[in-house]
């Protein structure tokens, strides 16, 4: 939830405003590192030259959700929401599979 925590325009939340920022990027790192782990371990298969964009897809989903959730989206409405950004999760991780993504075997975004 603190994906939009801090009021934008003003000068006085500039502080709190790349705080945040730095939060949703280190959000962004923390998942492209686990995807990186997850190949190296082998319980991934994608390509390393797609991980950035799963990652910043699944971060993406996720900051969504919680804008969703504040503006009072129900369990039902999010559970949809996760249900549709796991059923990309196959056709982003395995490599040959035409993701669209750069580096994925697909065409290219």
């Amino acid at each position: 939830m603190l994906i939009l925590a801090a009021p934008t325009g003003a000068v006085e939340n500039h502080t709190v405003r790349e705080f945040l920022a730095g939060r949703r990027r280190h959000m962004h790192a923390e998942i492209r590192d686990r995807l990186a782990r997850g190949i190296t371990d082998g319980d991934l298969t994608a390509t390393p030259g797609s991980l950035d964009a799963i990652a910043r897809y699944y971060t993406t989903v996720v900051q969504g959700l919680s804008i969703q959730a504040r503006d009072g989206a129900t369990r039902a409405d999010l559970e949809a929401v996760i249900t549709c950004a796991m059923a990309a999760w196959d056709p982003l991780t395995t490599p040959g599979r035409p993701s669209g993504l750069p580096g994925a075997g697909g065409q290219g975004v």
